[in-house]
């Protein structure tokens, strides 16, 4: 069984075993992300396979570019990567008129002043989550952050009542995301450091300081959020049948590794 580690290392050697781990791996959760923020491209077969070839092209150039420390940091810059395709092929004319413009003016002021829990739940709230999604990635009924939720009666309504995770304007949610993801700052703390906090590996010393920049930092709260949907997602989307992953394979211009000449040891013992 590969590890990530291993499955990306051997993916930037062009390596058949580990794209087929990749796209094994990585598809399903590739393609849950587009249903949600760009549903008008998640039924083309083409869209998630010219995103692939375009990572093993150039030398493995944008893979090479993506975090390496843990499979999360790599996710999350595999999503923006993928979120910015989406963002350049979606026609904002087709943004849903239900709800107004999302701008990051608008959004940071939606979730100004809120509990950082309450914060999260509104922002994936915005991004067209039902309440059963967020009560199965958060392990809270969205009925805890009901209060603050009011913030989005009247003009942003819409995006109370959905019951399907699917984004009412996905050219607007995507060019803020990518727009987010632009603003973090060399002060704002490293991913590495949310994702400990995420899996409990930090103490209250150190997670509060961390937590009182998210609750006022609106770049790092999407960071955060991704990370956190990004874990659901690997753990909850279903695996894609061998043939599908089979046909993104025959698309990548692989390049057979050449197989190892046998050691004298080996050529005498017959080993192989």
């Amino acid at each position: 069984m590969l590890t990530f580690h291993k499955i990306i290392a051997g993916c930037e050697e062009g390596r058949e075993e580990n794209w087929r781990a990749f796209l094994t791996d990585y598809t399903p959760v590739a393609l849950r992300l587009a249903h949600i923020y760009m549903p008008s491209l998640a039924d083309s077969p083409s869209f998630w396979r010219q995103a692939v070839i375009e990572l093993f092209g150039g030398g493995f150039s944008a893979l090479r570019g993506f975090s390496h420390q843990s499979e999360r940091e790599f996710l999350l810059d595999l999503r923006a990567f993928f979120f910015a395709r989406g963002a350049a092929a979606l026609d904002p004319a087709k943004d849903s008129a239900d709800l107004p413009e999302l701008t990051v003016e608008a959004v940071g002021e939606l979730v100004r002043g809120l509990p950082l829990m309450h914060q999260e739940v509104l922002f994936l709230k915005l991004a067209g989550y039902s309440d059963f999604t967020l009560e199965e990635i958060f392990r809270i009924t969205p009925g805890v952050a009901a209060k603050s939720l009011e913030r989005l009666q009247e003009s942003y309504a819409a995006a109370l009542g959905k019951t399907t995770d699917e984004s009412l304007r996905p050219h607007d949610w995507l060019k803020l995301l990518g727009e987010l993801g632009g603003a973090r700052k060399e002060s704002c703390p490293p991913v590495r450091q949310f994702v400990h906090i995420q899996d409990g590996q930090s103490g209250w010393y150190d997670k509060e300081p961390v937590e009182k920049h998210l609750a006022g930092c609106l770049p790092c709260l999407e960071c955060w959020t991704g990370l956190r949907e990004i874990s659901y997602w690997r753990g909850a989307a279903q695996p894609i049948p061998a043939d599908v992953a089979n046909g993104l394979l025959a698309a990548l211009p692989i390049v057979q590794q050449a197989a190892k000449p046998k050691s004298l040891v080996q050529r005498i013992l017959g080993l192989s």
